[in-house]
């Protein structure tokens, strides 16, 4: 066959095109390593933002007393010690109100709205906390501030679960709840220390010290909210639509089984902390640092657990069983707790049950987003208000609970989480890894 003009164009492009296919590859691997630094990026700033939170609000909780003496005429201590009560209550009801709005919120205009007007939202509230006049002003701010505190968690693991694959989702929620546990820890050191000069006089003296910690966190915060919203991917609108149009949990069953689990769990840990709290300081007469050194075990022995789900093993055969038996377990030290001689063997009490319901939030998170991937920012922001629903009336019964009978909120606790033990043994069906891998 002669050799044409149109046949020797034909045949050029078979010379080039493993050229063509090598410069597809590397522009695809180029923009693959860019997708990868822009979401270690975003996860990095998910990261401080759940920081300043957590920061914010453990800073401000060892100096309310001294707080509301800015507000509450002098020698009142009972009018103090029953705002300290309201204040907490109202930044966690405000938590439970906002936080499955926010969520749905997420999924209809986007993690990157949400997540930047929540957290707007908390630092306007904590600049208004610092510039209170008066005892109105600070409900008030406080509540602005749960109301937007309520947004930055859930929305922030609906937008890790949608830039991740299953491993790397579970192993950034971890993160994300280590970078809370770390301010937890944080803030009360850093808020006694710049309240320093208050803890020795009379708060009317220098007033202005006990406020800084808070006015401090939302200067950080404020320096951080830029990068939250240049960091973010903003999903397209078809990723929205698809959220929106699949809001209602396929099985209503599981989801609403995953939020009784989530509440109990919760009201467990609220009671718990009362409880052991009253325990130390008042049968065991402990100072105030051993209590606090309880506090951290809690915490840090919770986020052992969470990091213990991000193996692999033991996340995937997380199921009905595992589950119903860390409740159990978990009961069965709730029950020993009032019964420790020391403030040593209590500790050991307390590691053990953060240890093992540590496991429940986490997984119950993991599994709900295995069993639908519709409506990630609605089904997360439902998980966190019944937890926050559940932890409040933990603290606020256990309290009065234990002014009847020091056993008493121990033992609530306990029968809820075995009720619990036994809704997850017949109800939580989680799906398996075949199951979703073939979804």
């Amino acid at each position: 066959m002669p050799n044409t003009p149109d046949t020797a164009a034909a045949s050029r492009p078979a010379m080039t095109s493993p050229t063509i296919r090598a410069g597809a590859a590397s522009r695809g691997d180029s923009r693959r390593a860019s997708g990868h630094d822009a979401t270690r990026r975003a996860v990095a700033v998910l990261l401080a933002a759940a920081f300043v939170q957590a920061l914010g609000y453990s800073a401000w909780m060892p100096l309310l007393p001294l707080y509301l003496r800015s507000y509450v005429v002098p020698g009142r201590s009972a009018e103090i010690a029953g705002n300290v009560g309201l204040l907490s209550g109202a930044y966690t009801l405000a938590l439970f109100a906002s936080a499955a709005w926010w969520g749905r919120l997420s999924d209809r205009h986007g993690r990157r709205l949400v997540l930047v007007s929540g957290f707007a939202t908390y630092l306007a509230g904590m600049f208004g906390s610092a510039l209170a006049a008066n005892l109105a002003q600070a409900y008030t701010a406080r509540i602005l501030s749960g109301v937007g505190a309520a947004a930055v968690i859930p929305a922030a693991q609906a937008y890790l679960a949608d830039v991740s694959d299953r491993p790397a989702r579970n192993r950034r929620f971890a993160l994300l709840a280590s970078a809370s546990f770390i301010g937890f820890v944080t803030g009360p050191l850093l808020g006694t220390w710049l309240a320093g000069p208050v803890m020795g006089m009379s708060t009317q003296a220098m007033p202005w010290m006990v406020k800084l910690p808070l006015a401090v966190v939302a200067v950080l915060g404020v320096m951080l909210l830029p990068l939250l919203a240049c960091s973010l991917r903003a999903p397209g609108p078809q990723a929205i639509e698809e959220a929106g149009n699949t809001s209602a949990v396929r099985d209503r069953r599981f989801a609403w089984t995953s939020m009784i689990l989530a509440g109990l769990a919760a009201y467990a840990v609220g009671s718990f902390e009362t409880g052991f709290n009253l325990l130390g300081a008042m049968r065991l007469g402990a100072a105030v640092g051993a209590v606090a050194l309880l506090f951290v075990a809690c915490s840090g022995f919770m986020l052992v657990a969470q990091g213990l789900l991000a193996w692999g093993p033991l996340r995937e055969r997380f199921e009905r069983r595992w589950m119903a038996a860390v409740l159990a377990v978990g009961a069965g030290f709730m029950l020993a707790a009032p019964r420790m001689p020391s403030m040593l063997s209590l500790g050991m009490t307390v590691a053990a049950v953060a240890l093992s319901i540590g496991l429940v939030a986490p997984s119950l998170a993991y599994a709900l987003l295995d069993h639908d991937a519709g409506a990630k920012g609605a089904k997360l922001g439902r998980l966190a208000a019944a937890g926050n629903l559940g932890q409040a009336l933990g603290a606020f019964v256990s309290g009065g609970l234990f002014a009847l009978r020091p056993e008493a909120p121990f033992v609530l606790a306990a029968l809820l989480l075995l009720g619990g033990s036994a809704g997850a043994w017949l109800y939580w069906r989680p799906r398996t890894p075949a199951r979703v891998e073939a979804s």
